[in-house]
């Protein structure tokens, strides 16, 4: 056999290994440019499927295991109000929990190497009080695996979706944020 049959074969077998997989860069392709004023970090993409972009095969720097957006109510009325400070609590089928906060954005992120849970996952979110307590609504089914809350939860109208992550079901008076461009 030839070097260069050899170097073929090789290489053949070698570019399936490169771990490029079509599902993943089709739906990484199909988010389209970044929002213009909004940098990439911590604020960028809003509502959409973070970890996409934020796993261990994927173009970002960091690894998510759980990431989305959270907004103040139901309504899809473009665009929906995000909830800073809203606390998102996660519990896995372990036990183990874990806690995170929304962003001004409404963005919320759990790096994996912070937790890496094991699914399913149940969550809730939480905001404000009342009598005292803290308000929390829990999310009614577990994460069975998607990392990506927008996976599931998009504004559109296939009836495989539900609506984005909310609060309350109808509008809530929440003042502004101050720390958003």
């Amino acid at each position: 056999m030839s070097l260069l049959r050899v170097a073929l074969v090789a290489l053949v077998v070698w570019l399936p290994s490169c771990g490029s997989d079509p599902v993943k860069s089709h739906l990484i392709e199909s988010l389209g440019g970044e929002t213009p004023g909004i940098p990439k970090g911590p604020l960028h993409r809003a509502g959409q499927p973070c970890v996409a972009c934020h796993q261990e095969s994927g173009p970002a720097d960091t690894v998510f295991s759980l990431a989305g957006t959270v907004y103040v109510d139901a309504t899809t009325m473009p665009p929906p109000k995000p909830l800073p400070d809203a606390r998102i609590h996660f519990i896995d089928a372990s036990g183990k929990t874990y806690d995170t906060g929304a962003n001004c954005a409404g963005n919320f992120f759990v790096m994996d190497a912070d937790y890496h849970p094991n699914w399913p996952v149940w969550t809730s979110v939480i905001f404000g009080t009342a009598g005292g307590q803290p308000v929390e609504v829990p999310m009614e089914s577990p994460i069975y695996r998607e990392g990506s809350c927008a996976m599931c939860h998009q504004d559109d109208d296939l009836t495989e979706h539900v609506l984005h992550v909310y609060f309350a079901p109808s509008p809530l008076p929440v003042p502004p944020p101050n720390d958003c461009p």
